[in-house]
């Protein structure tokens, strides 16, 4: 059907894809089998090469490093860079911020390590979170008769199970082999508190579904996926670069994904076109294969230096730095709070949108 959103009283279940069916499938949600593949080529025997590690653990098959091509993009756009460049403290936020987040990850890198990969590790899971929130209010269609828990519901319902299977993947690392029973009654604690928001948002849907509201089968689905993102966090034996794999591929992806919608839609019109210095796909695909080729470059140069020297631990937080600038990059171009962030975007988004309806059987 068209990009109208307006579902049926009588329908169970409508599908507002963000894009198409299949767009959707393979960008947001087939990207959870391909991490399950790097998981399994992981337990190979020829996964013990340290060049295989690299590969399917840090890059998921590359895409880890190209999904932060598109933050780059924003800089190219002339308009962007004209509404970023009409105060000082937009200049800072856009141009000085980024370098300075990358020279204090560098330094903590050589310094203390331990708390440059705590800070890297908290500030991936808050940037996944916010994503798979925005995501699934994307999918929401308000005033389509769409059973449409409140922003409060959907974010508790999120956080609170992150937070949980996040503190049991810290505390298993920094207190290995060690029992506490205050510690497991802190658990018990949030996992009771994640249950309990979790039960408020399916609550809430089926109060509307019971009242004649239809299930945003998309929405429902990515949401039940967003709960269960970090569950890798609290398997035996997780490493951080292990554990993010499976949630890190999908978040790779799905960042591409939301790209491709934005850059496909945003640039058709050929007063848009002239914003970019080339076609937007061509740029689009320059910056990702230049990210991951930076990424490739750094770690050859460091298997060549001595673990635990200045060197290594220099270009490896230079690795690191470059995920950083991205979250921080990504607080400021995608907040849809301001105005200027959210016409430039999210029109754009919603430009595609398809939406199927499924009749309930009576």
């Amino acid at each position: 059907m068209t990009a109208s959103s307006q579902a049926v009283k009588s329908s169970k279940f409508c599908f507002p894809w963000m894009a198409s069916r299949e767009f959707d499938l393979l960008w947001f949600f087939a990207p959870l089998l391909l991490a399950f593949a790097a998981t399994i080529l992981l337990q190979l025997p020829a996964a013990a090469s340290p060049s295989l590690l690299f590969l399917f653990i840090v890059n998921a098959f590359g895409i880890g490093p190209m999904h932060q091509g598109p933050t780059w993009f924003f800089y190219f756009d002339k308009k962007n860079s004209q509404y970023w460049a009409q105060d000082p403290k937009r200049v800072a936020l856009y141009y000085v911020a980024p370098v300075l987040v990358g020279i204090v990850t560098v330094f903590l890198a050589v310094t203390t390590p331990w708390l440059g990969v705590t800070i890297t590790t908290l500030w991936g899971v808050q940037h996944f979170v916010q994503q798979n929130l925005g995501i699934v209010l994307l999918y929401h269609n308000k005033n389509a008769n769409e059973a449409l828990p409140n922003r409060d519901l959907l974010s508790r319902s999120l956080w609170t199970p992150s937070i949980f299977f996040v503190s049991v993947f810290f505390y298993r690392q920094l207190f290995p082999g060690v029992e506490n029973y205050w510690v497991l009654a802190a658990f018990v604690a949030l996992a009771l508190l994640a249950i309990y928001d979790i039960g408020r948002y399916l609550n809430n849907i089926f109060k509307q579904v019971s009242a004649g509201a239809s299930i945003n089968v998309p929405a429902f689905v990515f949401w039940v996926t967003s709960v269960l993102y970090f569950v890798p966090f609290v398997w035996p034996g997780q490493r951080v670069e292990t554990a993010f794999l499976i949630p890190g591929t999908m978040h790779w992806c799905q960042y591409i994904g939301l790209n491709i919608i934005l850059i496909r839609h945003k640039y058709q019109d050929e007063n848009r076109k002239f914003d970019l210095p080339l076609n937007a796909q061509l740029l689009m695909t320059v910056l990702c294969l230049g990210s991951l080729a930076i990424y490739l470059t750094t770690h050859a140069i460091r298997l060549d230096l001595t673990p635990g020297s200045v060197g290594f631990k220099c270009l490896l937080g230079f690795s690191v730095a470059m995920s950083n600038i991205h979250y921080f990059q990504d607080a400021f171009f995608w907040r849809f709070r301001e105005q200027f962030q959210r016409d430039s975007i999210m029109p754009y988004l919603l430009q595609g949108r398809h939406v199927q309806t499924v009749t309930a059987k009576s």
